[in-house]
């Protein structure tokens, strides 16, 4: 199984090398992480959001160009993870009961690849379910 796990950052020319492949062997997956706020703007957060809306319209370009070939170009939008995002340190923050893991959304990726090569889910948005 080709996978490659891709972010807004350098997505582009990642994309590009993979699919001159996966073209070539009529076959492929490209799983971009995007987040909610690609669906969905929130206050003060036009930067980011935006960033995430435009990862979000180029894996819609990307599914058209690529569907041909028999390569899948899927989106996860996870809502609040435990990360190290904002620390400048790289740690990751503490863990959060209610806040969803890095877990979770690796088992949103094997299972939206898990399916068989004739379908594929081309978004798919994780909640919390009780992020409050």
């Amino acid at each position: 199984m080709n996978v490659y796990s891709v972010n807004v950052f350098g997505a582009a020319m990642m994309a590009k090398h993979a699919a001159v492949l996966f073209r070539k062997q009529n076959f492929g997956n490209i799983i971009n992480i995007s987040s909610t706020a690609g669906t969905k703007g929130f206050a003060n957060g036009t930067v980011y959001a935006s960033s995430k809306f435009a990862l979000r319209g180029m894996t819609q370009c990307w599914q058209a160009e690529l569907r041909k070939y028999n390569v899948r170009v899927i989106l996860i939008n996870p809502s609040e993870v435990i990360t190290a995002f904002g620390n400048g340190e790289g740690i990751e923050k503490k863990e959060v009961p209610n806040k969803l893991r890095s877990f979770e959304i690796a088992h949103t990726i094997v299972s939206t690849l898990e399916m068989d090569d004739r379908g594929f889910i081309p978004e798919v948005t994780v909640w919390a379910t009780n992020p409050f």
